[in-house]
């Protein structure tokens, strides 16, 4: 059986044992996210929300997917490729069905695109001489990466980290004390 004394030993070593434990995460969470984002510059990899229907039943709305610039040479009839529209910020992500190049220029392509749930081809054709190939999906995540936006959880987790950080580091009680006594020593 415990006293008190032995208690508030425990109690504090579970506490330090907390902190250290969630510093570690946020460590190790950052380190992804930098092994993430280097390895997207070096690679030429980004991330693409579907926020539409348009490519289902294949991707659904709520997928991520990671897309990889290319140059529109490498790309082939039924690759799923993301275009920047002309005259809009908003890209399209569909299957090429038919891609041509333009005789003045072997750098640039024409390309006919079609969403796998729509009707018929897009109404334009892309001009482009690069574009996002399609290397992977994942249903559901996008939805948690648009929530990750929010200013409001951007906020939160600010204020979440710091304020671990600060709890952290924020001088303990009769720590003066034990370094006036170890001071004192020398």
């Amino acid at each position: 059986m415990l006293g008190s004394k032995g208690k508030g030993i425990l109690s504090r070593r579970l506490k330090r044992a907390g902190k250290e434990t969630a510093l570690t995460v946020l460590a190790l969470t950052g380190c992804l996210c930098l092994l993430a984002v280097t390895a997207g510059a070096l690679l030429n990899v980004s991330l693409v929300v579907f926020r539409t229907g348009s490519m289902s039943p294949g991707i659904e709305p709520g997928a991520i997917a990671i897309v990889q610039k290319v140059p529109a040479s490498s790309l082939r009839q039924g690759d799923v490729a993301t275009v920047q529209r002309e005259g809009s910020s908003l890209p399209v992500t569909h299957r090429i069905v038919a891609s041509e190049a333009d005789p003045t220029d072997p750098q640039t392509f024409h390309l006919t695109m079609k969403g796998d749930a729509n009707a018929s081809e897009d109404p334009v054709r892309y001009t482009v001489q690069t574009a996002k190939k399609l290397l992977f999906s994942a249903p559901g995540v996008g939805f948690w990466v648009m929530r990750l936006q929010n200013p409001w959880f951007m906020a939160f987790c600010t204020i979440a980290i710091a304020s671990l950080v600060s709890w952290t580091f924020w001088p303990r009680t009769g720590s003066a004390q034990v370094l006036s006594a170890e001071a004192g020593r020398e």
